[in-house]
């Protein structure tokens, strides 16, 4: 990657895949519009997965005043296929890729395209901070930006800069995709984490910062937010699937959790004596539950909360477990 020039910047690419989001995409390009970053030298564009929201309407008239976006279509709806529909059709140095339903601080470019000159890296990333506008959705992002939700994704918790796995919403060198590929189109969810494996197996590192600052609208409700995490854990077996040695013990922790706690309920069923371990996990769990719920909401400050923490926590770990164990047997899709 070229180094950066105060006079000559370097151009960035912006690429969001969407689909029918309607209700936050108009936000998500207002912040990229917000960047203390020259106007001229960022170029975004928007990938639609055929949205019949009106999201594909909001992004044509937005085009009409802001000249710098340019609007793809991606007829089989995968983000995969967005992403790279979107790089292959971007001129940027530095590419950084974006959900819809997000929004990032006025520095989130500035801060990306710095630090991988300081650093000297070809990836960076920034922390994830979790919003809402309801107590439910606020409640749930409480819960994904804890340590005690699910600990392997750091980018959601970590306060001190370090070197990842991977990260979210990544600013990438272009001479990446060269090098290491596209992002595999036959991942639905996790593409980023077996993309950012294949950067790191490559020899190069990832720079977390949380001086990168972007701002995530999480699911509304528990049915939602089940079926999110059992997707993703679905999805994160099929990244090991391909890459075996990507596996991390954190990541066996929620699967082995369920098996355990399945076998033990079968097996009490058929003898009393088994009733006994069964209720020393359950206890144990919950306990660990209530003191992370405790704990987060102190460091927060946020006890309104506490009495609802426990239920997030629970659908989101039993549900990325669960998912797991199906993606075991399930075929990519």
């Amino acid at each position: 990657m070229q180094v950066q020039n105060v006079n000559n910047p370097l151009l960035v690419s912006i690429v969001i895949p969407m689909l029918n989001e309607i209700e936050s995409i108009e936000n998500c390009l207002n912040s990229i519009f917000a960047q203390d970053y020259p106007d001229d030298h960022i170029e975004i564009l928007v990938v639609d997965g055929c949205s019949s929201d009106g999201s594909r309407e909001k992004v044509l008239e937005l085009a009409k005043i802001h000249l710098n976006i340019r609007l793809f279509d991606n007829l089989l709806r995968r983000t995969p296929i967005s992403l790279n529909i979107g790089i292959k059709n971007s001129s940027g140095d530095v590419i950084i890729i974006l959900g819809a339903h997000t929004r990032i601080r006025n520095d989130f470019v500035k801060q990306n395209i710095r630090l991988m000159q300081e650093q000297g890296v070809k990836c960076t990333g920034g922390t994830q901070l979790n919003t809402g506008k309801s107590f439910m959705q606020r409640a749930i992002g409480l819960a994904m930006g804890s340590r005690f939700g699910i600990p392997s994704a750091p980018y959601r918790f970590h306060r001190k800069p370090c070197f990842v796995d991977t990260v979210v919403y990544a600013a990438y060198a272009r001479e990446l995709f060269d090098e290491v590929g596209y992002f595999n189109e036959e991942l639905h969810i996790s593409e980023d984490a077996e993309f950012n494996w294949r950067i790191r197996k490559a020899g190069y590192r990832i720079y977390f910062s949380p001086e990168i600052v972007s701002y995530y609208y999480p699911r509304k409700n528990l049915l939602k937010l089940i079926k999110q995490f059992f997707n993703y854990g679905i999805l994160r077996v099929n990244v090991v699937k391909k890459h075996p040695d990507a596996i991390r013990l954190i990541h066996l922790m929620p699967p082995v959790f369920v098996v355990i706690l399945i076998s033990l309920g079968v097996m009490s069923m058929l003898t009393a004596e088994v009733a006994v371990p069964l209720f020393v996990l359950l206890g144990t769990y919950f306990s660990y539950i209530v003191a992370g719920s405790f704990i987060t909401c102190q460091e927060r400050n946020s006890w309104n909360y506490l009495f609802i923490l426990p239920a997030v926590f629970i659908a989101m770990q039993i549900s990325w477990g669960a998912g797991f164990l199906v993606g075991v047997f399930k075929t990519s899709t």
